[in-house]
Parts: C-alpha cells; sequence; structure tokens
C-alpha cells in the first residue's frame, strides 16, 4: 500500500541483498581482525622506537578496538533479547489466538471462525442498539440515523441466524458505521 500523492515506484532488487547473517557476520570478523592487525603494528612500532607518540597511537588503536567489541557485544545482547522478544510474542499470540483442542472443539472445521464472526455480530446488535437509544433520548432524534442502526441490526441478526442454521456459508452483509 502507497501512501496518497506517492509517484508509483519499482520493487526493490533483492538480488543483491544477503541472504542471512553470514554477510554481516564475516564483516565484524574483518573489521575486527584489521582492528588487532592496526593495534599489534601500533604496540611493535611503539616498543621498537619507544616514543610518547607511537605509544599514544597505540592506546587509540587498542581503545578503538575495545570500542567495537563492546560495540559487538551490545549488538549481540541487543539480537538475543529481540529474538527472546519475538518468541514471547509468538507464544503469547499463539495462546491467544490458538485454537482449542480436538476433543473440546466444536464439530464442525469451521465452527471457531462462525463463532468469532456471530460474537462480532453480537457486539454491532449490541452498538446499534446503543445509537437507537441515544437518539430516541435526546431532544432532536435524526431519523435517518435510527433507521440505518435499525438496518445494521436486522442485517447483522439475519446473518448470525443464517449462519447458525447453514455454518458452511460465509457470513455476508452490509455493516453500517
Amino acid at each position: 500500500m502507497q501512501p496518497i500523492g506517492s509517484s508509483p515506484t519499482q520493487p526493490a532488487d533483492t538480488t543483491g541483498a544477503p541472504r542471512s547473517g553470514r554477510t554481516a557476520l564475516w564483516g565484524t570478523i574483518i573489521g575486527l581482525a584489521v582492528l588487532v592487525v592496526i593495534f599489534a603494528v601500533a604496540l611493535i612500532q611503539a616498543a621498537n622506537s619507544n616514543s610518547l607518540l607511537g605509544w599514544i597511537l597505540a592506546g587509540i588503536a587498542l581503545g578503538w578496538l575495545m570500542l567495537a567489541v563492546w560495540a559487538l557485544s551490545m549488538v549481540r545482547k541487543a539480537a538475543r533479547f529481540g529474538r527472546e522478544q519475538v518468541r514471547q510474542a509468538q507464544e503469547q499470540f499463539q495462546a491467544q489466538h490458538g485454537r482449542a483442542p480436538a476433543a473440546t472443539a466444536p464439530a464442525g472445521p469451521g465452527q471457531s471462525l462462525r463463532d468469532e464472526k456471530l460474537a462480532h455480530g453480537m457486539q454491532v446488535i449490541l452498538v446499534q442498539s446503543k445509537v437507537v437509544k441515544e437518539q430516541l433520548s435526546s431532544p432532536e432524534p435524526e431519523p435517518e440515523q435510527i433507521g440505518r442502526a435499525l438496518e445494521t441490526i436486522d442485517i447483522t441478526a439475519a446473518n448470525g441466524l443464517r449462519s447458525l442454521r447453514d455454518s458452511g456459508t460465509a457470513v455476508s452483509g452490509t455493516v453500517v458505521d
């Protein structure tokens, strides 16, 4: 779905995209190896020349290496936390929206979907009856709004009864908000 007013764009070419996290892993390994080599060269140069500037450069290289290792550990920790959050969300979703075991499930294969549709229909009827009550109790009721609410109640009730009679057919109709 595109926002209103946006120009149509072609889908991104994903052939060059990495297929897994291996590219990032190898980039990290190579980057850390380069920092280790830089630190080792700076340390050897500082030891050979025994100059303050060489030791400062070795310290800077060590600092960058330590910062890279720290950043890597934080990214890994965040990824682990993210994986755990996704796993918990999936488990919670399955627990809330999962189906009952076969021994306690209704007889038909689409029964739980039918039950959800019936529950939604009852909610629609309650909301529309509240609209009718509010309109009738107001000083200037709007007959059009009352008529739409009553029509929605009729359609929803008819669909509910039809779905109870024949659970194989889909619930249909127009819902008026």
